[in-house]
C-alpha cells in the first residue's frame, strides 16, 4: 500500500498502467486518486514533447489536443453570467500552453498574462498572441513584483502537478481581494471512468499525475486555503456532438457522471479581509452618524 501524498492516509491500488500504478487514498475526507510513481524530469519534458509539443518540423500532431476553443468561449459566457461583466479584469492563466484560453479572454475585454514551463509553447503564446508568459510564478513575481489578478485560472492543469496543493496556496496569493480561482480538471468518477477503467484516456496519458472527484478536488481546494468554493455544473455543448448525445450528456450531469469537473473558489484570506474591510465601512459609517 501506498500513503496518499496528500493527506498521508493509507492508498489502495486501482490500476497497473504502462508507465505507473494508480492508487486511491481511503480516507472518507480526501479520496484523492494519484499516480505513483511518477515520472521523473527527462521522461516527464520527453512525454509533454511526444503528447503535446511535437518538435517542429517533423510532421506529427499532438496526440492530446488542447481543450476546444468552443468550449472555453461557453466557459466565458458562464463567467460573465455569474462573474459579471469581465472586461478590464487581470487574468493570471496558469500552465497556459499555447495560449487558446487567454486568446478567447481578450475577446471578452480581459488583460492576460500566462505562466507556462514549456519554451516551445511560451514562445508560441507570446509571438502569436502577443502576452506576457512566464515559466514559473517565481519568474513572475520577479518581473512583476505586485502584480495581483482578479481572475486565476487552471484549465485542465491541476491534473499534472506533482504538489497541485502547493501551487495552489502560493497561486492563492496572486488573487486580489474580491478574485478569484476558476479550476477545470477531468472527473475520475465519471461514467466514462467506470466503463473503459485503465484504458480510459485519462489514465493513460503519462503527463497525468492525480485524478479527481468532486470530493477530492474541493478538499485539495480546502487544504490550499481556499473557500467560498463552488462546482459549476452547466451543460458544455460539444463541437460534433449531435441532439441525443447532448441530451445524455445533460443526463450524466444531473447524475454528477460527467466527464469534466469546474470549481470557482476565493482564498480564504482574499475572503477575510473583504469581511473585514466591509465591517471596518460599517463601523465607520455608524461612528459618522453618531458623531454628526
Amino acid at each position: 500500500m501506498k500513503k496518499c501524498p496528500l493527506c498521508c492516509s493509507e492508498g489502495i491500488k486501482q490500476f497497473e498502467l504502462a508507465h505507473t500504478t494508480t492508487w486511491r487514498c481511503t480516507a472518507a475526507s480526501c479520496g484523492l486518486q494519484f499516480a505513483l510513481p511518477q515520472l521523473d524530469k527527462d521522461e516527464l519534458a520527453r512525454a509533454y514533447t511526444k503528447h503535446y509539443y511535437p518538435l517542429n518540423g517533423n510532421g506529427s500532431d499532438p496526440i492530446y489536443e488542447n481543450t476546444p476553443e468552443e468550449i472555453l468561449r461557453q466557459t466565458f459566457g458562464e463567467a460573465r453570467a455569474r462573474l459579471g461583466p469581465l472586461a478590464g479584469k487581470n487574468l493570471l492563466d496558469f500552465g497556459c500552453g499555447i495560449g487558446r484560453l487567454c486568446q478567447i479572454a481578450r475577446e471578452h475585454g480581459v488583460h492576460t498574462t500566462g505562466i507556462e514551463p514549456d519554451a516551445s509553447a511560451r514562445q508560441f503564446a507570446a509571438n502569436t498572441i502577443g502576452m506576457r508568459v512566464y515559466a514559473t510564478i517565481k519568474e513572475l513575481r520577479a518581473a512583476e513584483s505586485g502584480a495581483r489578478f482578479e481572475i486565476i485560472t487552471m484549465w485542465d492543469v491541476i491534473e499534472h502537478l506533482r504538489e497541485p496543493w502547493k501551487e495552489l496556496e502560493e497561486l492563492s496569493t496572486l488573487i486580489q481581494p474580491g478574485g478569484w480561482l476558476l479550476l477545470s480538471t477531468m472527473n475520475v468518477g465519471s461514467l466514462r471512468t467506470f466503463l473503459e477503467r485503465e484504458r480510459w484516456i485519462n489514465l493513460v496519458n503519462p503527463t497525468h499525475f492525480y485524478y479527481f472527484t468532486s470530493r477530492s478536488l474541493r478538499f485539495v481546494l480546502e487544504r490550499a486555503g481556499f473557500c467560498g468554493i463552488s462546482e459549476w455544473r452547466f451543460p458544455i455543448r460539444y463541437p460534433g456532438h449531435g441532439t441525443l448525445r447532448r441530451m445524455a450528456n445533460r443526463a450524466l450531469l444531473a447524475c454528477r457522471l460527467q466527464g469534466q469537473l469546474v470549481f470557482l473558489a476565493r482564498p480564504r484570506i482574499s475572503a477575510a479581509n473583504d469581511a473585514f474591510d466591509a465591517e471596518s465601512q460599517e463601523r465607520s459609517m455608524v461612528s459618522g452618524c453618531l458623531g454628526g
